[in-house]
Formats: structure tokens, C-alpha cells, sequence
């Protein structure tokens, strides 16, 4: 039985300035990162309009924090 390749990393990784509602459609795994914080955003109305570090300044995350372990689920890393 053959192993299936590791997922492809993003085309572009997860930056600040990134669009909420983009950063999960191209990495429908950063899901697990907002959920995780009990974050509101996948949903939220306001998605398409922010940013990542609109996001974090909202909820008081380090911004570097939050960035990397968005990146990390994006290309398909684990946290655990």
C-alpha cells in the first residue's frame, strides 16, 4: 500500500494583511486555529473585510503568535 503525499503547502503563506475570509478559503485547515482560540471569525459577517491582524488586535493575540500557527495549519502541519 502506497503512502499518499503530504499536502501541498499554500501558494503564498499566511501574511497580516491577509483577508480572513481568503486565508480560510485557501486553507480550509487555519479553521482549526481560529476554533481552537474560540474566535468568531470563520462565519462572522465581517470575515471578508479583515484582516489576520485585525483579528488578532480584536482578541488580544500576539500577532506573530496567531500568524504562525495560521501558517502551520495552512501547510498542513500539526500543532500537537
Amino acid at each position: 500500500m502506497t503512502r499518499p503525499d503530504p499536502p501541498m503547502p499554500p501558494a503564498h503563506p499566511v501574511e497580516l494583511d491577509d483577508n480572513l475570509q481568503a486565508t480560510l478559503d485557501r486553507g480550509p485547515a487555519t479553521l482549526r486555529v481560529f476554533v481552537d482560540r474560540r474566535m468568531a471569525c470563520p462565519g462572522c459577517t465581517m470575515a471578508p473585510f479583515e484582516t489576520v491582524a485585525d483579528a488578532a488586535d480584536a482578541y488580544a493575540l500576539p500577532r506573530r503568535e496567531l500568524l504562525a500557527d495560521l501558517r502551520r495549519a495552512a501547510a498542513g502541519a500539526t500543532t500537537d
